[in-house]
């Protein structure tokens, strides 16, 4: 019974302590609401007031922002795909020995030769009595064969015999041609005409299959080679031009590509592409690094603006500011446009030029004004102020 006493006025203590908080937040949130319509109003005149004065009031500090812009015109737009390649001789080889010790070097670096003359003999003097032996015995075979044609020419000995002959003269003539290119092999010799462009042996030194011994170049006829990624395979075709750049010597010439690989490599997605160069460039070397601006799309007639032109929305829209004549107003300079927003679409770019179009229901055209610095300060209606008028 006693519990019961304290209870009750408890309750009675919390349930008016209830009433009083919930009706003061009440009041807050209605005074709040009636703030909030009354700010609302006043920052609309306010802003009347403020773009009123803006365009009138000739003693006013207007901050506005100033951007550069250009008149847009129709005209070519090229695109190209950059490349790095490498200039490729067609005859080009690395000489090797087949082993043994080098007796005589008949050349020197910067000699032009014959394809199959002799650039160095080798130390072959056991080839050349098996060579010596060979004939010996090719001779014989050659006679005993002569001999026996005439004796079975006359009906005089067997078939056999005459066939026994026959074969041993053929295969003494094959052991000795065996013999004679083991000898050819064993010297150096030139696979085709050309310049010998570096000799590495020395008199004595000895040879192996896996070095080697001198270079033959032939630069009558060079291409060039480079890799393109997978991701232009239906962009590149034969016969486009290319621009062809040798940054580290200055030169440079215009040639159409010769040969699309139909191979893609898997180690790195790409695509080899060739190209002949010109005849008589003495600058050519195999290995010459260059650059490769190959194009892949071409119009006569484009809406072409810088790069630096175009942006994009949060949504990943284009658009670009075109400049129309600013508010009449007693304070509004000469130099003051009015920024409106057009979206586009970008087509190509390359090298800081872009080719767009306007989107549907937008207007873009030749002789537009289109803002190229501080775009991004800029928004849609906003009045800015242009530098270069």
């Amino acid at each position: 019974m006693k519990r019961s006493i304290y209870v009750i006025p408890l309750l009675a203590v919390l349930a008016s302590c209830g009433t009083k908080g919930t009706g003061e937040v009440a009041r807050k949130v209605s005074e709040r609401d009636s703030l909030k319509t009354v700010y609302d109003k006043v920052g609309k005149q306010l802003k009347e007031v403020e773009d009123w004065l803006a365009l009138n009031d000739s003693t006013a500090n207007r901050s506005l922002p100033r951007v550069t812009a250009q008149t847009l015109e129709m005209g070519p737009f090229t695109h190209f795909i950059d490349v790095h390649g490498s200039v490729k001789a067609d005859e080009s080889a690395a000489l090797y020995g087949m082993g043994g010790r080098v007796a005589s070097i008949r050349v020197k670096a910067g000699d032009k030769v014959r394809e199959g003359q002799v650039l160095m003999t080798m130390d072959n003097d056991m080839v050349q009595k098996q060579l010596a032996q060979a004939q010996a015995g090719a001779d014989l075979a050659r006679t005993t064969f002569e001999k026996q044609q005439r004796l079975w020419d006359q009906h005089i000995g067997s078939e056999i015999q005459f066939l026994q002959a026959k074969t041993q003269k053929e295969q003494a003539e094959a052991g000795l041609a065996t013999l004679r290119e083991q000898q050819r092999l064993s010297n150096i010799t030139a696979p085709f005409d050309g310049v010998v462009d570096e000799v590495m042996a020395r008199v004595g030194d000895m040879t192996a299959p896996n070095l080697p011994v001198a270079r033959v170049v032939n630069l009558s006829g060079v291409q060039l080679q480079a890799d393109v990624s997978e991701a232009y395979l239906k962009k590149v075709k034969a016969g486009v031009p290319v621009k062809v750049t040798f940054p580290s010597i200055g030169e440079e010439f215009t040639a159409p590509l010769t040969h699309v690989s139909e191979y893609i490599d898997p180690s790195n997605r790409s695509f080899m592409v060739s190209l002949r160069a010109p005849k008589g460039e003495a600058y050519m070397r195999p290995n010459l690094l260059g650059d490769l601006s190959i194009q892949d799309a071409h119009t006569d007639s484009a809406l072409v603006v810088p790069t630096a032109a175009v942006l994009e929305d949060v949504t990943g829209r284009s658009y670009v500011f075109v400049l129309g004549p600013a508010p009449q107003g007693a304070s509004v300079q000469p130099n003051e446009r009015l920024a409106h927003k057009v979206f586009v679409t970008s087509v190509n770019e390359y090298k800081g030029r872009t080719q767009v179009v306007a989107e549907a229901g937008a207007a873009l055209k030749e002789g537009d004004s289109v803002v190229i610095e501080g775009a991004k300060n800029v928004s849609d209606g906003q009045t800015v102020r242009l530098e270069n008028e």
